[in-house]
């Protein structure tokens, strides 16, 4: 199984946002002495996905890690852009899905990445998506490359919204009974409470 992570996807980890709530980089925000965006890229690493990038963002403040680096094809365009800048670069080297995360989930699990990239294997054209409090994350899930054009095609009608994008696509909902997986820091606020 660990072959078929290695050779069938790609990961990715947005960090292009403002993080205007923040009011800093949160992508470099050290919990435990990391940063939050050297956490999340070493969690694909661990689940079995050796091919991650960070996308977006300022190459010079990620330069340092030892990932590689996508620009943003879209700037300054939200979270579906950073999907779409994604899939197509892992399009371009023949993989099959790519596993993206947000940059700012201090509590990300590698094992739960590696059971959500199986099932991806035996629904390779849906979108695996975990679900917690009967929401869908958006930004934790394995996207197939097959649906990057319908993403686009969204994109160039106005859509921003992953989840408007995604309406009619086949979707494979995985219940998280830990939610504590999916909890992202966006402002002090947060920080504050997660520290608790």
């Amino acid at each position: 199984m660990e072959n078929l992570l290695t050779n069938d996807f790609g990961g990715a980890v947005l960090a292009g946002g403002a993080s205007e709530r923040m009011g800093f980089n949160k992508a470099l925000l050290e919990i435990d002495g990391e940063p939050l965006v050297l956490k999340v890229l070493n969690s694909l690493t661990e689940a079995g996905i050796v091919d991650s990038k960070i996308v977006g963002g300022d190459l010079d403040s990620y330069s340092e890690f030892g990932f590689g680096f996508i620009e943003d094809t879209y700037p300054g365009e939200g979270p579906l852009a950073g999907i779409i800048t994604a899939l197509d670069h892992y399009k371009n080297l023949d993989k099959g899905h790519v596993f993206i995360l947000a940059c700012d989930l201090p509590n990300v699990s590698s094992s739960f990445i590696n059971q959500m990239c199986i099932e991806s294997l035996e629904a390779p054209e849906s979108i695996v998506i975990p679900t917690s409090n009967g929401h869908m994350q958006w930004m934790h899930a394995s996207w197939p490359v097959v649906i990057l054009e319908n993403l686009i095609e969204s994109f160039q009608k106005g859509v921003r919204a992953p989840w408007r994008a995604c309406e009619g696509l086949p979707l494979l909902e995985i219940n998280l009974a830990d939610k504590d997986y999916l909890v992202d820091v966006d402002s002090p606020q947060d920080i504050a409470r997660f520290l608790k």
